[in-house]
């Protein structure tokens, strides 16, 4: 009877050790004495509802229901030339679920009709995309491009990509890992106002590094 009660107690401790080990693996701040669930005195979402964050360091990580936009509360307009910058590494999400990039943000707190921003945004199948919205209206600007630059998904999660959107005064470009992928005319995209990012739903999203600020990198 010892051996058997024994024998329970050490499968349920191994079990209760699994399921943490699950826990931490799908939620990469979960175990850091830094994160902070909701972070919402430090980024802003829309929508509020269906949406939780945690941070921990310079590491923000976005479980959505809807897809969102969010960008840093304490961020200001930006007016070109200026830079963004982030790594992003998507934990659990389909393969074709975009996430990335969002800059010349104006209306974001209020309703789609309002809202004009653009966007940069990559997906598991190592490709990417430029958009823009203006209210209701979402033209391409360049649509889903296969990229050798991009590390695609491997068994179902994704794997870093470092994502740049430099904003000039007459061209943005677009750079992963390093490589640029796109320059467009800035006359096509929405430029002046806010940076941030968007992800699509039912994704869990790190992002690591996010970098918004005036100038062009040397």
């Amino acid at each position: 009877m010892t051996l058997r009660l024994a024998l329970a107690a050490a499968t349920l401790a191994l079990g209760a050790c699994s399921r943490g080990d699950a826990a931490a693996a799908r939620h990469p701040l979960a175990d850091s004495a830094a994160a902070r669930p909701a972070a919402a005195s430090t980024w802003r979402t829309n929508p509020t509802a269906g949406v939780d964050l945690s941070a921990g360091g310079d590491s923000l990580v976005v479980e959505t229901g809807p897809h969102t936009i969010l960008w840093p509360a304490a961020g200001g307009e930006l007016a070109p030339p200026y830079t963004v910058r982030a790594v992003f590494e998507k934990r659990h999400g389909r393969l074709h679920e975009g996430y990335g990039i969002l800059f010349g943000g104006t209306g974001l707190e209020g309703a789609e009709a309002g809202q004009a921003y653009s966007y940069f945004l990559v997906r598991g199948d190592g490709t990417f995309l430029v958009k823009r919205r203006q209210g209701l209206e979402t033209p391409v600007v360049r649509d889903w491009t296969q990229s050798a630059a991009l590390h695609r998904d491997r068994e179902e999660t994704g794997r870093p990509n470092e994502l740049e959107v430099r904003v000039g005064e007459a061209e943005v470009a677009f750079l992963v890992n390093g490589t640029e992928v796109a320059r467009v005319p800035a006359a096509e995209l929405s430029v002046r106002g806010l940076a941030g990012v968007r992800t699509s739903h039912e994704v869990l999203l790190v992002v690591r590094g996010f970098r918004a600020g005036p100038g062009a990198p040397r």
